[in-house]
């Protein structure tokens, strides 16, 4: 069976799409640090870039799968934080959800999955536009599935909530679950030791005024609150475009437990629980089930992000196989 994606990334998607489908070609947006990391793991797969270069007449009636990644970040927590709750109807990269379910029109394949945080489905969320979706898929002879799953339940090792919007034309089969309690972050990283030794890839890296707090920083802390109990408010100094505190860390920036699992990984931020550093792009890349020998292009700097925008490849399959049914 044949299968397309769009908005893919740097391929996770594409990686658990793999073991059930034959994958004809990759739609992307315009050129980014994703290119050269999907292109060096799978060269034989058609590449387009730009919605504008989509050959969709090229692959209409030739693709039974669509699976689609469109940006999550209109959705963010974060973003409806800073910027109010409906902000997301006035981000310019909802089009991808746009383009990405427009395919299943110009294509006309068997079924087509879109991929996104839980937000996208909540009443203050995208809410009104996946019944919009869900109407014209039904409109157009396709049965919708709405399914929010914990990708820990599919053989991930972290806990990562995720929403798929399902069109297939026939009735679709959810695949049974493993609800065993996930393993905890230690075990994970020892498995990780005993398998490939010592090579942990290239380390995320902190700022300059950031790592003297590092040895201080405890188990499920956060960084920024190891840096305010050494400096009280009274010495901060703000400063920049939005008025920060100069010197202090992101919030994101946390030491993980050693005996409490993973939690979502949303970029290269997580500190080792036992050793005064951030991970290695292969542990967070063995911690998202992405294979150790996977090819990393692109500044370090960015293989977190990479990493975390990905569909994580454990779920992918998992999606993958109940599509194919």
């Amino acid at each position: 069976m044949k299968a397309l994606g769009a908005y893919i990334f740097a391929g996770g998607f594409a990686l658990g799409v793999e073991k059930h489908f034959d994958i004809l070609a990759h739609f992307e947006m315009k050129p980014g640090v994703y290119k050269k990391t999907f292109q060096a793991n799978f060269p034989n797969v058609e590449y387009y870039e730009g919605e504008e270069n989509w050959p969709k007449e090229k692959f209409k009636n030739k693709v039974d799968f669509i699976y689609c990644n469109p940006p999550c970040a209109p959705w963010s927590n974060l973003g409806s934080t800073q910027k109010g709750a409906m902000a997301w109807r006035d981000d310019p990269r909802i089009a991808c959800w746009r383009n990405a379910f427009n395919l299943l029109k110009d294509l006309k394949p068997k079924a087509i999955v879109l991929e996104s945080v839980p937000r996208v489905y909540s009443k203050n969320g995208g809410y009104e536009m996946i019944q919009q979706l869900t109407k014209e898929a039904n409109e157009l002879g396709y049965y919708t599935t709405h399914l929010l799953i914990d990708g820990g339940y599919t053989g991930l090792n972290h806990s990562r909530k995720r929403f798929f919007f399902i069109a297939t034309k026939y009735h679709l089969s959810v695949r049974p679950l493993n609800f065993s309690p996930l393993p905890p972050t230690g075990d994970v990283l020892k498995n990780f030791k005993l398998e490939h030794k010592k090579n942990i890839g290239h380390l995320m890296k902190l700022g300059k005024n950031e790592i003297p707090y590092l040895k201080h920083c405890k188990q499920g802390e956060s960084l920024r609150v190891t840096w305010e109990r050494y400096n009280p408010p009274e010495t901060w100094k703000r400063g920049g475009m939005r008025g920060g505190v100069k010197g202090r860390p992101q919030f994101m920036k946390w030491r993980l437990k050693s005996d409490e699992h993973i939690p979502v990984i949303a970029g290269g931020f997580y500190i080792h629980p036992t050793e005064d550093r951030l991970f290695g792009h292969k542990e967070l890349a063995y911690m998202t089930g992405y294979p150790h020998d996977y090819i990393w292009e692109g500044p370090v700097s960015t293989i977190g992000s990479q990493i975390a925008r990905s569909v994580m490849p454990p779920v992918a399959e998992y999606v993958a196989r109940i599509i194919k049914n």
